[in-house]
């Protein structure tokens, strides 16, 4: 759900977005399906790369101790190009040769173009790269072996000369020591990549996406989170904190934690949707292995239930439970709220 929105920013910000996808052809035949109005199948998981600054950036800027590196494959440009990476997830990303569908922040621009990529494709990494130098990396739920891919990759991106990674990671890592986004987080640190850290809470486009049909069909948002509190974060805020902290100096080796100014129970959740949409919308609290059993029911990959569990789990930790004014203070615009998020997607459930 944050690809899209983190190359929507970029854009917004003057950069012409590159987008790695696995088959850049059926990207494009799917992106020139929705604009025509036309339907459009699943898309197949896609990695977002690269960026063209629309200006000449200054001297790259890299880890204490990184030597400049030289790939063979390609000559370099003559611009340096900042870039986005989200591999292995799912984005919504226009290529030049087609507008954005819906008409959001991205048509009217260049758009993205499309360049082959996959994480478990070692052998298409420095095509991918080739000229980047700014990284946005998210781990989807579906990449769990961390020391096959994502710190490969990351290596791959700093021996072809990338200056920045942003990787988008959870709170939880401070709380699970044991998972993939906190070995992600320590090899950063050991290796003194230059990177930054972007640690959001829950997103508020649960609602919209995996609590979907729960609200909508059956007016109950069913949840293994007991009373915790979450201070919900909109992906639109942390797509333009990304592109903020991707196109101005003094972000390397720092760490931000992404919430909304105030807190709510999923109680409170339901009441304010029950009020918006004018109809009662329950919440019930299950325990984990109940929740579990419901998404094995609903067929979902066990990696991918692995991993919501793990969230919720750190949602009961309290981990994402307070708010902060961080948002605010990196793009000079406050976070979205949640009744402001509900009003706007209102249709959505009804």
């Amino acid at each position: 759900m944050l690809g899209r929105h983190l190359v929507d920013a970029l854009v917004d910000a003057g950069e012409t977005v590159v987008a790695g996808v696995r088959d850049p052809r059926a990207r494009i035949a799917d992106t020139a399906r929705r604009a025509s109005g036309g339907s459009s199948t699943r898309r197949a998981p896609t990695v977002a790369l690269g960026a063209t600054p629309t200006r000449v950036p200054g001297k790259p800027v890299r880890a204490p101790g990184q030597k400049p590196a030289h790939n063979p494959a390609h000559k370099p440009p003559r611009q340096s190009v900042p870039g986005l990476a989200r591999p292995g997830a799912t984005a919504d990303l226009p290529p030049t040769s087609a507008p954005a569908a819906d008409g959001g922040p991205a048509a009217g621009h260049a758009g993205a173009q499309p360049r082959a990529f996959d994480l478990r494709d070692r052998s298409g990494w420095a095509h991918a790269l080739a000229g980047v130098d700014r990284v946005v990396l998210i781990r989807p739920a579906t990449i769990t072996d961390v020391a096959r891919t994502l710190i490969p990759f990351i290596d791959t991106a700093m021996d072809s000369g990338v200056r920045q990674l942003v990787f988008v990671t959870q709170p939880g890592p401070l709380f699970d020591t044991h998972s993939p986004q906190h070995l992600v987080e320590q090899y950063l640190k050991r290796t003194r990549a230059p990177y930054t850290l972007l640690r959001p809470t829950l997103f508020l486009q649960n609602l919209t996406e995996g609590l979907h049909d729960d609200i909508r069909r059956r007016n109950e948002i069913v949840l293994p989170t007991g009373a915790a509190r979450v201070a919900f974060v909109d992906a639109r805020d942390v797509g333009r904190v990304a592109a903020r902290v991707l196109t101005e100096p003094g972000h390397l080796r720092r760490s931000y934690h992404l919430a909304g100014e105030s807190a709510f129970g999923y109680r409170e959740v339901a009441e304010l949707l029950s009020g918006e949409l004018g109809r009662d919308i329950h919440y019930e609290a299950v325990t984990a292995e109940r929740y579990r059993e419901l998404l094995v029911s609903q067929g979902m990959r066990p990696e991918t239930i692995s991993a919501d569990l793990a969230l919720y789990r750190v949602a009961r930790a309290r981990v994402v439970a307070r708010p902060n004014r961080s948002i605010h203070k990196l793009t000079g615009r406050p976070a979205t709220t949640l009744a402001e998020f509900v009003r706007e997607h209102r249709a959505s459930w009804q």
